[in-house]
């Protein structure tokens, strides 16, 4: 008998609650995150130098366990940044396999451009910066800004909502 033959039989003899340990003990565990990208006009895009790395990144955070990432953007933002602001549904999703990572990317409009001062010791100060003149990103940053990542940011900058 084929070894994944009797691995599936055996599997399938257990109780649904130790199939649901099996899974989770052999399969990869993965951080689920999210990344908000926030303009005025799609001209600008905020971004926050945070504590526990160097450089310039789009403001976001993990999703809490039940939580929507929809949703765990908007507490992120106020959290860290005091903002309350609805996200567009993302427009792109992170895949990083050898830091087992997900990240939903998603654009969201602020009726205006103001100062934004961190409110969390994670976030050492915010600034907006134009998206044709971007600050490089750290190198574990693996989400990066690609093209079409601006290119979100400046449809719905153009928009009228």
């Amino acid at each position: 008998m084929d070894l994944t033959v009797l691995k599936v039989r055996v599997y399938r003899s257990l109780p649904t609650r130790l199939q649901q340990l099996a899974v989770r003990v052999v399969t990869p565990n993965f951080s689920v995150g999210v990344i908000g990208l926030i303009t005025v006009d799609g001209s600008q895009v905020l971004l926050v130098k945070p504590s526990y790395r160097s450089g310039w990144v789009p403001p976001g955070g993990f999703v809490d366990r039940g939580e929507e990432p929809l949703e765990a953007m908007s507490r992120e933002m106020q959290e860290e940044l005091g903002l309350d602001v609805t996200f567009e549904p993302w427009h792109r999703v992170a895949f990083h396999s050898r830091r087992q990572g997900v990240a939903f990317i998603s654009v969201a409009k602020l009726a205006e451009q103001r100062n934004v001062e961190p409110r969390s010791a994670e976030i050492l100060e915010a600034r907006w910066f134009p998206v044709d003149d971007l600050p490089p990103m750290p190198l574990d940053f693996f989400e990066g800004m690609p093209p079409e990542d601006l290119e979100a940011l400046r449809r719905l900058g153009a928009s009228g909502t």
